[in-house]
């Protein structure tokens, strides 16, 4: 009679696969930079798969997706500043450092 107050709950949709919830993540985690990041970012995707599939192993022994995603944001051009990435230690960045800085100088020269 229009006495009682009803309230909706509001359902909240979750990704179908992991798959979908970690590109959900990465297309957050990178929204606030421009496209040139995210073309950066799957620059460097594409180069740890290669590395990963040469190796035998799974891409993310290569390096996390949030290591990537911290390249992304710090851009380094050198070694010192590669090792302030998130994920990266001494081993990864000498046995990783000067092809991931390759990916992200020949990114910043077409990007010039």
């Amino acid at each position: 009679r229009g006495t009682e107050e009803v309230t909706l709950r509001k359902d909240i949709l979750k990704p179908a696969t992991k798959k979908a919830a970690r590109s959900a993540a990465n297309a957050t985690a990178l929204a606030n930079g421009d496209e040139g990041d995210t073309a950066l970012f799957e620059a460097l995707r594409k180069r740890r798969s290669e590395l990963a599939k040469a190796q035998q192993v799974a891409a993310y022994v290569v390096f996390a997706d949030k290591t990537l995603i911290d390249m992304v944001r710090l851009k380094p051009a050198n070694a010192g500043e590669m090792s302030s990435v998130h994920g990266v230690g001494a081993a990864k960045l000498k046995q990783y450092g000067s092809v991931f800085l390759g990916v992200i100088r020949a990114h910043a020269a077409r990007a010039a």
